[in-house]
């Protein structure tokens, strides 16, 4: 139920691992502008590799959600995350659109780990084949339609209609690529359970790829080393800095904040091999299709997770590569001379997800 509508007016609700935003939003003057904002904790362990495994529980914190935001609107549009969700690019012959989506269904099968008629499967015309006009760039998006299912049954149970499901990647790209740009532009959205690598060229999305490392690895990691449930290590996580020079202090306990500090290290550095990796590969796809003239120079970290001290400073160092934290709050208004613009800079880029979804309902 990856449906390419659009809306008029939308709530963006991001259903996260840590938490549940919900933004309402409409176009005004041409920019996205944020009518009212909702934020709840999202219960613990009822998402597991992005399928909501207690509907009901989790359905009851989207209503907290909404009511905390004053939300009064019920067509909402939502995203799907996770190890299942498979994003891949396919050259296909030109062929009328309907017989593209039997194609499209019948090479998913190549990708998709689990049995194709288990899977939801939407697709996109990215446009011409760079090397051969008589072919069309397709990318193919699948998830388990149990996963997708999940999601559709909270949303129901909150009382809310579903417009559209998309996927995380793709949100991230609406919210901070230019369409004018000739740059390469690589995304990491650390999410709580996982980490979204997003990359396009001219703002047009060329790659994605889910990584299952997420903020609460860190917190799992820190647990494990020293012996605490997890709220303890999410707390400790909160007070030292993965560098260990920024003055961050833990809890004055040396030899736990050694060993908190070697498990962050050790995620950490998982975390910048996949997205070295990945990074690797879409500069030598680059070269292929245009000489390399849109190489990767930089990397925008979004996500909650990007807020670990001391980790924009670890992967910059680890990449060689300059590393930023985006604002997913830029280009966004606010009605009235409400408190929104304060409430919401408190949140900053873990709100990329909910506003990036909101972009795709306003447009139209």
């Amino acid at each position: 139920m990856f449906s390419l509508g659009r809306f008029r007016r939308i709530i963006g609700l991001d259903i996260g691992t840590c938490f549940i935003k919900a933004v309402e939003a409409r176009k005004a003057g041409g920019k996205l502008e944020i009518t009212n904002f909702g934020v709840f904790p999202t219960p613990q362990g009822v998402i597991s590799n992005g399928r909501v495994m207690d509907p009901p529980k989790v359905a009851n914190a989207v209503k907290e959600a909404l009511n905390a935001g004053g939300i009064k609107g019920r067509e909402v549009c939502a995203a799907v995350s996770g190890g299942e969700v498979i994003v891949r690019h396919v050259f296909f012959p030109r062929m009328p659109r309907e017989e593209l989506a039997q194609a499209v269904k019948w090479e998913a099968g190549a990708y998709v780990p689990y049995p194709v008629e288990e899977a939801s499967i939407d697709f996109d015309v990215i446009g011409a084949a760079h090397d051969s006009p008589d072919k069309i760039e397709v990318m193919i998006v699948a998830a388990p339609k149990g996963l997708v299912a999940s999601h559709v049954e909270t949303m129901e149970l909150a009382g809310v209609r579903p417009l559209f499901l998309d996927i995380q990647p793709i949100t991230i790209c609406r919210v901070f690529c230019d369409e004018k740009s000739k740059d390469a532009q690589f995304f990491v959205d650390i999410g709580g359970g996982t980490t979204d690598l997003v990359y396009s060229e001219q703002g047009v999305l060329r790659f994605t790829r889910i990584v299952n490392i997420g903020g609460n690895t860190f917190t799992e990691a820190i647990a494990r080393a020293t012996k605490l449930d997890f709220a303890r290590a999410e707390e400790l996580k909160r007070k030292v800095s993965l560098l260990g020079t920024d003055g961050a202090q833990g809890d004055g306990d040396i030899h736990q904040d050694m060993e908190t500090g070697e498990a962050l290290g050790e995620v950490a550095q998982r975390l910048a091999v996949e997205v070295r990796r990945s990074i690797d590969y879409c500069n030598a796809q680059a070269r292929v299709r245009n000489g390399g003239h849109s190489l990767i120079e930089s990397v925008v970290l979004t996500g909650g997770g990007s807020s670990l001290n001391g980790l924009r400073e670890y992967l910059e160092a680890s990449l060689g590569l300059e590393v930023t934290v985006g604002d997913p709050l830029v280009n966004v208004t606010f009605s009235g001379n409400s408190h929104l613009a304060e409430d919401l800079a408190g949140y900053g880029t873990s709100l990329a997800v909910a506003v990036g979804l909101a972009y795709r309902g306003v447009d139209g």
